[in-house]
């Protein structure tokens, strides 16, 4: 029977019979997966622990009955304690966890989408005070992998840089980008602020911005998640 070990993030778990548990995993090697741990639940199981969601884990796995993955063996790398122990900030981590797992088939999403995970996980962790810029940058780049790049650095209509033009700007989501106020333009509107800022999350450059933008990213980036994907995200009700 063929054996593999990868590493993985845990996503969620519901439970399975008396003493199972069947978990939904994000794997560096294998995407999205499902895989079933036997024997869990019971008091004496050392694996619980290590298989919280949010947990990065490195797991073992082999083909169990039917055709499901099954645990074998799980050690932690990283609970991310910290986000867990606070309700806010792991009401902001429950949302990025269900935007990915809804938007991903079995099997599917790539080694980015797991690195960009964790890259998330670990710069929540570590600054905290920053959890919705933390969030909006796991939007960005979650768009951007799944194909839905915002263009930050031209007029989609003049084609003119943006940072070379006054006034604000306009949300084009079907276009994906923004029109400068010397176009013709609808949509909503935003400040050059808020375009930099895109800009800078989409470059890896996280900085301290005023509440003000920071409630017009959400904006930006709640527009082109429901327009692109079209689901709906009970956790964002709770943000």
């Amino acid at each position: 029977m063929k054996k593999i070990n990868t590493v993985a993030v845990v996503l969620k778990s519901i439970n399975y019979k008396d003493s199972d548990k069947i978990y939904t995993l994000l794997t560096k090697d294998l995407g999205k997966i499902s895989a079933i741990a036997r024997g869990v639940r019971k008091i004496s199981s050392r694996r619980a622990g290590n298989l919280d969601k949010l947990n990065l884990v490195k797991v073992a796995l082999s083909e169990g009955l039917g055709g499901m993955r099954q645990i074998d063996e799980v050690s932690g790398l990283n609970s991310f304690r910290g986000l867990k122990n606070n309700y806010g900030l792991s009401t902001k981590c429950s949302y990025v966890i269900e935007l990915l797992h809804k938007t991903t088939e079995e099997g599917g999403n790539s080694e980015d989408a797991f690195e960009l995970l964790v890259k998330f996980l670990k710069i929540a962790s570590r600054f905290q005070e920053n959890i919705d810029l933390a969030v909006r940058f796991f939007e960005i780049h979650y768009l951007e992998l799944m194909g839905y790049g915002l263009n930050t650095l031209t007029c989609i209509k003049c084609k003119k840089n943006l940072d070379s033009l006054e006034g604000d700007f306009y949300l084009d989501i079907s276009h994906g980008g923004f029109i400068c106020s010397n176009c013709p333009h609808t949509g909503l509107k935003f400040s050059p602020e808020v375009v930099k800022t895109l800009r800078d999350l989409s470059q890896n450059k996280l900085s301290r911005v005023n509440e003000q933008v920071m409630k017009e990213l959400g904006v930006v980036t709640t527009a082109l998640i429901d327009e692109h994907f079209n689901i709906r995200l009970k956790s964002r009700e709770l943000l």
